[in-house]
C-alpha cells in the first residue's frame, strides 16, 4: 500500500492528513485526562499511541514547530499517567529543539510546561525548572493571564524546593490571575500548594481546612487526577495530627482512583505517603516495604519524584531505619522492591 502511495505521488498529503487527525485527537483528549471519563480517554490514547508517534514524526519532519510542540504539550497526562515519561522527555527534546519553533510562542509554552512536568516526575528539577522558567517568561511576554497563571503555579514546585517564600509570591500571583478570570479550577489547584507555608510550620489546622475545601471543589468538578493529589496531601496532614482513620482512608482513595486509571506514577507516590503514614503509626517495617515497592515503579517507568509531603518530612526509609537494625531494614527493603504493582497495591490496603 505504502509503495503504491509513494509511486501515486499521495503519500504527503496522507501523512499531512493523518498528523492533522491526530493532533486533533490529542488536542481533544487533554481536557479529558483528569476527568471524570479520563480512563476511557487515556485508553483510546494508548490504542492509538503508535498513530499519535507517526503524526508527531510527521510534524517533525516538516517543520511544523507549532502543531508539533502543542501536540507533545496536550500528551504530556497521558505519557506521565501511563508510565512513558521516558518517551515523552524525548519527543520534548525534539519539538523543543525544531529550528522553527524558538520563538517565544503559546505552543512552545506549552511545550515547555509540558517539559518540566515530564522531568519533574523523573526527579530532575533543574531541567524542570529551566523548562518552567522559560515557560513564564514567554507567558510573561504573551500576557495571556490564565496561561501566565498556570506557568507560574508549575514552577512555584521546583522553587519551593529552595525557598519557600518566593514560592509563596509566585502562587499568591497565580491565585490573582486566575481569580481575575474565573478559573475556578486554576484557584484550587494554587489554594491546594498555598497549604505548605503552613504544613512547613506546623499549622495543620489550616492545612487541614483548605485541603477538605478543595477535595469537596474537585469531587464537583470531577476531576479525579486533581482529587487523588488532594487526597494524598490530606492524608499527610490527617496523619501530622493522629487522625489515623482518617489518614489512612483518604491515602487508600486515592491509591484506589489511581489505580482505576492504570497510573504507575501515581500509585508510587501512594506508596510512599502510606509509608510517612506507617511510621508515625509504628509500623517501621511496613513502611520500608511500601518505600521499596515505590521504588521498584520509580525503576520500571522512570517516576514518580517523591512524596507529597517529602519537603516537609524527608525520607521514610531513612525514619524508619532509625527504628531498626540494618538486617531487618535491608529485608524490608528488598521485599518491597520485590513486590508487582498488584502486590503492592494489595499489601498497602491490607497493612495498618
Amino acid at each position: 500500500g505504502l509503495e503504491h502511495l509513494r509511486a501515486s505521488g499521495e503519500i504527503d498529503d496522507l501523512k499531512r492528513r493523518h498528523a492533522a487527525h491526530f493532533a486533533g485527537l490529542a488536542a481533544e483528549a487533554e481536557a479529558h485526562l483528569s476527568a471524570d471519563d479520563q480512563v476511557e480517554w487515556l485508553d483510546r490514547l494508548d490504542r492509538e499511541h503508535a498513530n499519535l508517534r507517526a503524526a508527531l514524526e510527521w510534524l517533525i519532519e516538516a517543520g511544523d514547530a507549532d502543531q508539533a510542540q502543542e501536540t507533545a504539550g496536550a500528551l504530556w497526562r497521558f505519557w506521565q499517567q501511563r508510565g512513558h515519561l521516558a518517551e515523552g522527555l524525548g519527543w520534548f527534546e525534539l519539538v523543543l529543539t525544531m529550528p522553527a519553533g524558538r520563538d517565544a510562542t503559546p505552543a512552545r509554552a506549552k511545550a515547555l510546561i509540558g517539559a518540566g512536568g515530564t522531568a519533574w516526575w523523573q526527579q530532575d528539577r533543574v531541567a524542570a525548572g529551566t523548562a518552567y522558567e522559560e515557560a513564564v517568561a514567554i507567558e510573561r511576554k504573551l500576557g495571556d493571564p490564565a496561561r501566565l497563571a498556570e506557568a507560574l503555579y508549575n514552577f512555584s514546585f521546583v522553587v519551593a524546593g529552595e525557598d519557600m517564600d518566593e514560592a509563596g509570591r509566585l502562587l499568591e500571583e497565580s491565585l490573582s490571575l486566575f481569580r481575575e478570570v474565573n478559573n475556578e479550577p486554576g484557584v484550587a489547584q494554587v489554594q491546594a500548594m498555598l497549604v505548605m507555608q503552613d504544613a512547613e510550620a506546623g499549622n495543620w489546622g489550616p492545612v487541614i481546612e483548605r485541603l477538605e475545601e478543595t477535595t469537596g471543589i474537585w469531587r464537583r468538578l470531577k476531576d479525579r487526577l486533581h482529587l487523588a493529589f488532594d487526597l494524598l496531601w490530606l492524608a499527610f496532614a490527617y496523619g501530622r495530627v493522629d487522625r489515623r482513620t482518617d489518614a489512612r482512608s483518604a491515602g487508600l482513595e486515592a491509591l484506589d482512583l489511581f489505580c482505576a486509571v492504570d497510573n504507575p506514577t501515581g500509585i508510587g507516590i501512594t506508596l510512599v505517603d502510606l509509608a510517612f503514614l506507617a511510621n508515625w503509626e509504628g509500623r517501621h517495617e511496613d513502611a520500608i516495604r511500601l518505600a521499596g515497592a515505590s521504588e521498584a515503579l520509580r525503576a520500571a517507568v522512570g517516576g514518580p519524584p517523591g512524596a507529597i509531603g517529602g519537603l516537609l518530612a524527608g525520607d521514610p526509609v531513612a525514619e524508619a531505619k532509625a527504628h531498626l537494625d540494618e538486617e531487618t531494614a535491608d529485608q524490608a527493603w528488598k521485599q518491597g522492591l520485590a513486590m508487582s504493582v498488584d502486590e503492592a497495591v494489595v499489601f498497602a490496603r491490607q497493612t495498618g
